[in-house]
């Protein structure tokens, strides 16, 4: 993807539609999130991560083939938090097939309501998708980039 894409939400989900799905095995290990598109979402994306209770959000760890783990790095340590599972549906970003992972009704606000949908990028990085699972939000999709570390 050409940097200067990488700044407009319009090419990112044009890219996003093109890109293959990721194996199950592709997604194991730590993978470190970094913020794209449009410099307004770069500078609200970690702060509105913190606030929504995932202070110091760095990226994802990878379980299992089926179940994923935010990690953390705040008050001098390294933390995890909130499991996620898998789930292969239609792409709320494109109808394609997708590679999910979710929250689930039982985590707490508003991660029940959240979705990341990934696509492969290159050898070592994933393009995600964000979803808000929401009337009037599920159209939107906030992306990020997570590379393996």
């Amino acid at each position: 993807m050409n940097p200067a894409h990488m700044q407009q939400l319009r090419p990112i989900r044009d890219c996003f539609a093109e890109l293959p799905l990721p194996t199950r095995d592709f997604c194991q290990g730590v993978f470190t999130a970094r913020f794209i598109g449009p410099a307004w979402l770069r500078h609200v994306a970690r702060p509105s991560i913190a606030i929504s209770g995932m202070p110091g959000w760095k990226g994802k760890r990878f379980l299992s083939p089926d179940r994923a783990i935010n990690v953390l790095e705040w008050r001098g340590g390294s933390h995890e938090r909130l499991i996620m599972r898998c789930e292969e549906s239609a792409s709320r970003v494109d109808g394609k097939p997708a590679l999910a992972f979710v929250y689930g009704n039982n985590a707490p606000m508003p991660w029940r309501w959240i979705r990341d949908e990934f696509r492969v990028l290159d050898s070592r990085t994933l393009l995600a998708m964000t979803i808000i699972d929401l009337p009037l939000l599920r159209r939107l999709s906030f992306p990020f980039l997570l590379e393996r570390g």
